[in-house]
């Protein structure tokens, strides 16, 4: 009789190790010369345009495995309450003159988003209702183009600048509309030189002022 012998079987393991890390989404918000806003997800703006970013979160996902990681470049500045950060286009760098400690807070500023992402600064905590249109469709299901027109009262929610931030987001309004007045046309440059001088001067009249006129005493005259 043949000798029966036993099989021995191994079990093999199969360690599947995944990294699994947060990715960021960005947005970027490009301004043409004429003044056009546009969105762009993922995909910085055009060459000449004025190019803001803003972070709005982290999507998981696994990633592909790499060789070797290559080094971080610096991050940019990191945005504050979803406002966007400018990281492209011409930069202008503001700082409080140190005579005006003595003014008084600038106005308080509200961080604002609309229902349909869009964030702005503004000064009233509660902006009035607006009317989100709506799409109408006919009896069947499909779009009743020219049949009508409806819409949703929808209210945008802002959140308080702190105060340590105020003058960084007064500085930013007076960019915006010092860009929006470079490139104003006949029609808009009154509205965009009035918005520009009316910033500008809550500016100069609070701690935020880059520069403080001091009045020189009158010279006295002898008899």
């Amino acid at each position: 009789m043949g000798i029966e012998m036993a099989r021995i079987i191994f079990p093999l393991l199969l360690l599947c190790a995944v990294n699994v890390h947060a990715q960021e989404t960005i947005f970027y918000k490009c301004t043409d010369a004429k003044g056009t806003v546009s969105m762009q997800n993922g995909t910085p703006c055009a060459a000449g345009m004025k190019q803001e970013m803003r972070k709005v979160g982290e999507v998981k996902t696994v990633a592909a495995p790499s060789p070797k990681p290559k080094p971080a470049e610096p991050p940019a500045a990191a945005p504050q309450y979803g406002e966007f950060v400018q990281v492209g286009g011409p930069r202008v760098t503001h700082t409080p003159a140190a005579t005006a400690a003595a003014l008084p807070p600038p106005p308080a500023l509200f961080q604002c988003s609309t229902w349909k992402g869009d964030t702005y600064l503004g000064e009233d905590a509660n902006p009035a209702p607006r009317c989100a249109p709506m799409q109408v469709v006919g009896i069947d299901g499909t779009p009743a183009l020219g049949m009508g027109e409806a819409c949703e009262m929808k209210s945008d929610t802002c959140t308080a600048i702190p105060d340590e931030q105020l003058c960084a987001a007064w500085y930013r309004r007076l960019d915006d509309a010092q860009f929006k007045l470079r490139y104003a046309d006949a029609q808009s440059q009154r509205e965009r030189q009035a918005s520009f001088d009316n910033i500008d001067a809550r500016i100069n009249a609070s701690r935020c002022a880059t520069s403080v006129a001091t009045d020189k005493p009158a010279s006295s005259k002898k008899p």
